[in-house]
């Protein structure tokens, strides 16, 4: 399934950032001047559980800040913020803050449209980051990912066929997506995820830009995203590259810049590895680790643990990467569930690099490959 495009619209809140109404449906663009979170009654089993109207939120307000007087910075305080969206949206925004993305702005020695060495971003960079969102949130987000299950359907990709000599779209086996979407039904839905992509969206590529050349700034107001599982029984991804590049930036072609990848696995998914970058997916029985190659050197594959509540992020116009086979040998809970957003090159500065045709050949053996 190809992802649509989706556009975000201006700050409207000077405590919360967007609201987490303004994450359209595709292909529109909401124009809505509210300065608040809309009040929904939030679904069972997260945080606020099955109701709370107003007044019932006014007063959890109201006991949080009684005994902020006495505590200041104690935990029940933390907590309760994460009942509100305004809560939410700024935890979010302060794990941004706090998170170390400096690894994906990496230099490195790299061939350059005349083929000559040139000192660029490398563009097989990775940035890990561990514990990102907390066990609180990253939970309320699989549960809120498990509840769309019914709706979503089998996951299509894109690959050379030998046979027919041309790029053929198919299904992955066993691996099921959606997109998520904004909007009144869609904010309903999953609320909790639309916020995080709104949050990251504007900040995280805000913070980004501050440390990018100009070529590789991202929009802070469009992305693309996909909520992915793989149910088991060996699902996996080819290798691939997720923006084979080509086209214009600012009007045409495939924009996408960056890929972050969050995984909403349960909170200590994956224990006993070894810490990353020498996780093995040879001593795990469950598998689905992402493999990225040449990192970090020529010929090397790093194999990444798909570890509750961590965030990935690679450059999508460069890396060639796969997911070895998943398995769930405990049943559900061991389900590989991944949030990705796309973020999309700035339209007056973002360059998307043409794939390599050297890097086609040694990956691919063919000029034409396939991509997320």
């Amino acid at each position: 399934m190809k992802a649509s495009l989706l556009t975000v619209v201006a700050l409207v809140s000077a405590v919360s950032g967007l609201s987490p109404r303004q994450l359209p449906r595709t292909g529109t663009i909401l124009t809505s001047t509210s300065m608040t979170p809309p009040s929904l009654a939030f679904a069972s089993g997260g945080f606020g559980g099955a109701g709370g109207g107003a007044s019932a939120s006014k007063g959890k307000k109201n006991k949080t800040k009684k005994k902020g007087k006495t505590k200041s910075g104690g935990s029940p305080a933390k907590q309760n913020n994460l009942f509100t969206p305004e809560g939410r949206i700024e935890h979010i925004r302060q794990r941004i803050n706090k998170a170390d993305v400096s690894p994906v702005a990496k230099l490195a020695l790299t061939k350059n449209a005349e083929g000559q060495l040139a000192l660029d971003v490398d563009p097989n960079a990775i940035a890990v980051v561990d514990n990102f969102l907390g066990e609180e949130l990253i939970t309320a987000l699989r549960n809120e990912a498990e509840s769309l299950l019914p709706s979503m359907v089998p996951s299509q990709s894109t690959r050379w066929d030998e046979d027919t000599q041309s790029v053929a779209a198919y299904e992955k086996v066993g691996v099921l997506s959606t997109q998520i979407e904004g909007g009144e039904a869609g904010y309903k839905a999953s609320p909790r995820l639309v916020e995080y992509i709104v949050t990251l969206t504007t900040h995280l590529s805000h913070k980004l830009n501050q440390i990018l050349p100009d070529a590789y700034h991202l929009s802070g107001q469009e992305q693309t995203n996909k909520l992915a599982v793989c149910l088991g029984d060996g699902s996996y991804y080819d290798k691939h590259i997720d923006n084979l590049g080509g086209g214009d930036t600012a009007d045409a072609g495939d924009r996408r810049k960056i890929t972050a990848l969050l995984y909403i696995q349960p909170p200590g998914s994956h224990d006993g590895q070894p810490a990353y970058p020498n996780e093995s997916v040879e001593d795990d029985p469950r598998g689905g680790y992402f493999r990225a190659y040449d990192v970090p050197e020529e010929g090397d594959v790093t194999c990444i643990a798909p570890r509750g509540d961590r965030l990935i992020m690679f450059w999508s116009d460069s890396l060639v990467h796969d997911v070895s086979p998943s398995f769930a040998p405990n049943g559900d809970a061991d389900r590989r569930w991944a949030l990705t957003i796309w973020f999309i090159a700035d339209k007056k500065s973002g360059v998307i690099r043409p794939t390599d045709a050297e890097i086609e050949t040694k990956h691919f053996g063919s000029a034409s490959i396939g991509k997320g």
